[in-house]
Parts: C-alpha cells; sequence; structure tokens
C-alpha cells in the first residue's frame, strides 16, 4: 500500500474582496502518495497557486482538512508548521527567489543553516547537489550572473538542500525559454525518480504537465 504523503478533505479558500466572498477552492479531496509526481493544469484564477500555497502550509484554508503524513497541521502551532515547511517540504517559484547577494552555493546551504546542518555536511551536500544539477563552475556566481535556466537550477539545488519528503513547484518553467523548459522538465522528472521525492507541479504549458504520472485540472475552484 503507497504511504500516502499529503491528503486534502473538503479544502476550501474564501477571499473576500470589495465586500463580496470569492470563492478560489471548492471543496478539493485530494491524495499524494510517497514519490508521486502529480501535475495540476488549468486557466488563470482557477486555484490552482491558491492549493498549492495551501499544501505548503503557506495560507490557511477556510474549509476543510490537510493532513501531512496523517497529522492535520490544522491542530499544529505556528512553529511546529515551520519546521514541517523547512524540514520536509521544498518550493520552486517562478521567480526563482534567490538571495540576490549570496552565490549560489550560499543560496543552497542557507536553509540548512536554519535546521542546524553542521557546516561541513551542508557545504558538502549543497556542492553534491549543484554538480548533479549541472552547475559545478557556476557556484560561487551570484544571481545576477546567472541565466534563467541556471537560476532555477539553484532553486531546485535549495528547495531540496533538506531532504524534503514533497516538493511543490508553481510555474517553474514560467520565466524560462522553450529549450530551457524541456531541460528543466526533464530534470524533476529525473529528481523524481533518484530521490523518490513526490511533487506537485502547477502549470499553464500541458508539455510540462505531461511529465508527471498523474495530471489534474483545476476550474473554478475544483479538480476534474
Amino acid at each position: 500500500m503507497n504511504e500516502i504523503i499529503i491528503e486534502t478533505e473538503n479544502l476550501s479558500r474564501v477571499f473576500t474582496l470589495g465586500g463580496q466572498d470569492i470563492k478560489a477552492l471548492d471543496g478539493i479531496n485530494l491524495k499524494v502518495t510517497k514519490g508521486e509526481f502529480i501535475s495540476i493544469t488549468g486557466p488563470s484564477g482557477s486555484g490552482k497557486t491558491t492549493l498549492l500555497n495551501l499544501i505548503g502550509l503557506l495560507e490557511q484554508p477556510s474549509g476543510g482538512t490537510i493532513s501531512f503524513e496523517g497529522r492535520d497541521v490544522s491542530k499544529l502551532r505556528e512553529g511546529e508548521l515551520d519546521n514541517l515547511r523547512l524540514k520536509q517540504m521544498g518550493f520552486i517559484f517562478q521567480t526563482f527567489n534567490l538571495m540576490p547577494t549570496f552565490t549560489a552555493l550560499e543560496n543552497v546551504t542557507f536553509p540548512m543553516e536554519i535546521t542546524r546542518i553542521p557546516e561541513k555536511e551542508r557545504l558538502e551536500r549543497a556542492k553534491t547537489l549543484l554538480e548533479r544539477l549541472g552547475l559545478a563552475d557556476r557556484m560561487h556566481h551570484k544571481p545576477k550572473e546567472l541565466s534563467a535556466g541556471e537560476s532555477q537550477r539553484v532553486a531546485i539545488a535549495r528547495a531540496l538542500a533538506n531532504e524534503p519528503l514533497l516538493l511543490l513547484a508553481d510555474e517553474p518553467t514560467g520565466n524560462l525559454d522553450s529549450n530551457t523548459t524541456k531541460e528543466i522538465t526533464a530534470l524533476l522528472q529525473q529528481l523524481n525518480d533518484e530521490y523518490g521525492i513526490a511533487i506537485i507541479l502547477v502549470t499553464h504549458d500541458n508539455q510540462v504537465a505531461q511529465a508527471a504520472s498523474r495530471t489534474l485540472r483545476m476550474v473554478d475552484g475544483r479538480l476534474d
């Protein structure tokens, strides 16, 4: 039996805008198992990023539940949520979100420093990840000295630094050209195979979505 990492039950999110309630998510039921690669597609405003933010514990739901490895996260204190995000989840964003004054190596070691991994271990792990992602000769370059594709690879290495169970990717190829998009998509497939890490990928690109083993479509806050 496959181990369930994330499970949502009747998950909803309502925003108030101009005095009106806008239902961004409407009763989402989703199970993600260990090592599974899921893509979520759908038009802008359909709720894809909101769902990813809720699963990543970056926002609070208006209703329903989210469980991580069988634990209802609504029962966790803020410090416990921070610890869960930092140690068990990795995040990849469209805009990379790298620290501009840090080198590639420093960007990757930073989350491990927060979790108090010894310096020698975090340097070794960061170097191994950057080498694995084809950045052996770019470790000491800052983001402004990297291409968009290289920056996204650094962001992926950073997301993997604390060896998470779940990788959340929000339009990770949105700022990349077609060739680099193919490279990053193939890389995510390889990392899923090699590390056995579960991935939830939000994308507008149907070709990118096809890299996943399961594709879901979101419309008007509901999963098809």
